[in-house]
């Protein structure tokens, strides 16, 4: 874990997580994310560790996903935060998937399915590509994007360990028009994969 981990955030459980479930938002009103705006502490609980996990979500398009959700507030997090990468958390829309539909209907990437992240230093288009493969590796279903692709290269010359799973997607054999990955430390990625605490603010887009 990188030194700004360790100084945020500390702990983490281990256990395998169960399956995501999804459910229906109550009421499509009200805003349900996070501002943008602010440091990366609001993200921090009382004890020093990270008050964010991921919850399942089923977007205005039907499509289940995984979201960050603040534990506090039970607001959700766009993927898009810029707060997200200063904490070490890249959240991906994966571009080129449109070139790859078999691959991507016949790997796993169905949220929470772990993926894995192959650098391609020899990559003629461009040399800091990143290709995004299931878990078994033989389904290339396309590449982080440029930003996060050079994140995610950094991080790993600096000798972090990074983990990635799917938030958006489908399971093996259902078309996949879409992917995204989460990566980060394996030990915040077990603590974002957790149960939520006791206590944790009821999610904003299931409340009545």
């Amino acid at each position: 874990m990188s030194g700004v981990f360790r100084r945020l955030f500390r702990g983490g459980s281990k256990s395998k997580p169960d399956p995501p479930s999804f459910a229906t938002p109550a009421a499509r009103q009200g805003n349900w994310y996070a501002p943008k705006e602010g440091d990366e502490s609001r993200f921090l609980g009382q004890d020093g560790t990270c008050a964010l996990h991921l919850i399942p979500y089923r977007d205005g398009k039907g499509e289940d996903v995984l979201r960050l959700c603040e534990d506090a507030t039970g607001l959700l997090l766009s993927p898009n935060d810029p707060r997200l990468p200063r904490i070490g958390i890249l959240v991906s829309q994966l571009r080129g998937e449109a070139y790859r539909p078999d691959s991507g209907t016949a790997g796993n990437f169905a949220p929470g399915s772990p993926v894995k992240l192959v650098p391609e230093p020899e990559n003629p288009a461009d040399d800091s590509a990143v290709a995004v493969y299931d878990k078994t590796g033989r389904y290339h279903c396309g590449y982080l994007n440029k930003a996060r692709a050079r994140s995610y290269l950094k991080r790993v010359r600096e000798g972090e360990n990074l983990t990635a799973i799917s938030v958006r997607g489908t399971g093996a054999g259902t078309a996949c028009p879409q992917i995204a990955i989460l990566a980060t430390d394996p030990e915040l990625l077990a603590r974002l994969l957790g149960p939520r605490p006791e206590g944790a603010a009821t999610p904003a887009h299931l409340r009545q």
